[in-house]
């Protein structure tokens, strides 16, 4: 609806929108018809308060790019974005999106997606968009391009927020609510996804995501929310191709997987599985630990520990691996009291050193076995540890373990107890 538009003509854009974004060629960066470029028309430059209430973004086809945005505006009101609209960003612009319950909504199609680009194509030209408080379970982008962002911090104060993208936690509030389906996220000046608040409250779905050419890692994310990232979406391409699961928020107390990307996970810290959690790993599943990270399959007590679970579920054709993202060392597997049905099958596990800073225990085991847990381990490889496989801790640590065509090479020691 042209009401809603303040017509202030970018003239100094019409050059560069028609030589650098109307040269597409057909495919998924196609944006307009330029057949005829002396009709074309300039970009409509947007007023930094412009999103204080309702807007509708339309296609007109006779502009390469549709809307400029000069400043780090924030989003009040509803917001839709028609299939086919192009955003250009100018440096360090961005979008501050902080509307409660008000719905977001980009909805480009497989033929027309809606394109959120820089003035200027630039690895990091302009900063992104910031999802302080988004609560609407109608949020969505859907078929839709977010390119050189990532100029600066989303947030720069702490919790710090970057990406060409970030999705701010929130803990005993509404949730943050938001679907991505058919988005592409390249070419950003750090990295493409920032999740590394979401708790397990949040209500985002992402699936079918390109996530690549981005200036680090794909994405971060916490333990309680890495399951929400699926096989079907592509990480790959970036300077570092890994999806980095950050230390805050590492409890898991739903059941959840974490599936095989075709990337490797990067675990910084530790991920607990505590009451109620049942954490699985998806054969084919590579993940690389930093020196202080390791999984712990523990809530302390028995009673807690009869309703959690670790189950590493590799197959003779996709083995899933964990190591060291140095190279050299991380902590391990601390099982602890469960008694449910955890499992280790056709897996690779090496360059443990049995180091778990919950209980300043040092240089024990690949997996410490606290309380004689409950676990069966088959066709799995230890290799390449400086101490022990298995180390148990109290009396017959090892009561319940059961151990199938497990191999041992170049390690300290096989069944190691205090």
């Amino acid at each position: 609806m042209k009401n809603y538009f303040k017509p202030t003509f970018y003239v100094s854009l019409v050059l560069c929108s028609i030589l650098m974004l109307s040269s597409c060629s057909k495919d998924d960066d196609t944006i307009k018809d330029d057949s005829n470029p002396d009709e074309l028309l300039p970009a409509i430059v947007l007023e930094c308060d412009y999103f204080k209430e309702d807007r509708v973004l339309k296609n007109d086809t006779l502009r390469p790019v549709d809307y400029v945005i000069p400043c780090w505006t924030t989003v009040n009101g509803n917001l839709k974005v028609e299939p086919g609209v192009v955003i250009a960003f100018e440096n360090d612009a961005g979008m501050f999106i902080d509307m409660d319950n008000h719905i977001f909504e980009v909805k480009g199609t497989a033929e027309n997606p809606v394109i959120f680009t820089g003035t200027s194509k630039q690895n990091g030209h302009w900063r992104g968009l910031y999802f302080s408080t988004a609560h609407n379970p109608n949020n969505k982008i859907e078929h839709t391009i977010i390119e050189y962002a990532g100029s600066e911090p989303l947030k720069p104060t702490s919790p710090v927020y970057e990406g060409s993208l970030a999705i701010s936690g929130v803990s005993g509030t509404t949730p943050q609510a938001l679907l991505m389906n058919h988005v592409k996220i390249r070419n950003s000046g750090n990295f493409g996804l920032d999740f590394s608040g979401l708790q397990t409250n949040a209500n985002v779905t992402v699936r079918n995501l390109t996530l690549t050419e981005n200036n680090g890692v794909a994405a971060k994310v916490t333990a309680e929310m890495a399951h929400i990232f699926d096989a079907s979406s592509s990480y790959s391409g970036n300077e570092v191709d890994v999806v980095n699961i950050v230390r805050s928020y590492y409890e898991i107390t739903q059941p959840v997987t974490w599936k095989n990307l075709d990337v490797p996970y990067l675990v910084d810290d530790r991920v607990h599985i505590k009451d109620g959690g049942h954490l699985t790993i998806a054969a084919g599943t590579e993940l690389y630990f930093k020196p202080l990270a390791y999984l712990q399959a523990s809530d302390g007590s028995t009673a807690g520990g009869n309703n959690l679970s670790l189950k590493v579920m590799g197959t003779a054709t996709n083995p899933v691996l964990l190591s060291a993202a140095n190279g050299t060392n991380w902590g391990g597997i601390y099982f602890g009291y469960t008694q449910e049905d955890n499992s280790i099958s056709h897996a690779v596990i090496e360059l443990a050193k049995g180091d778990f800073p919950v209980g300043n225990i040092e240089n024990t085991g690949a997996i410490y076995m606290h309380a004689s847990p409950k676990l069966a381990v088959a066709n799995t490889l230890f290799k390449d540890l400086p101490n022990c496989a298995f180390y148990g801790y109290t009396t017959d640590p090892f009561e319940n373990l059961t151990l199938s065509n497990v191999s041992f090479n170049n390690v300290g020691g096989e069944l190691c107890e205090e």
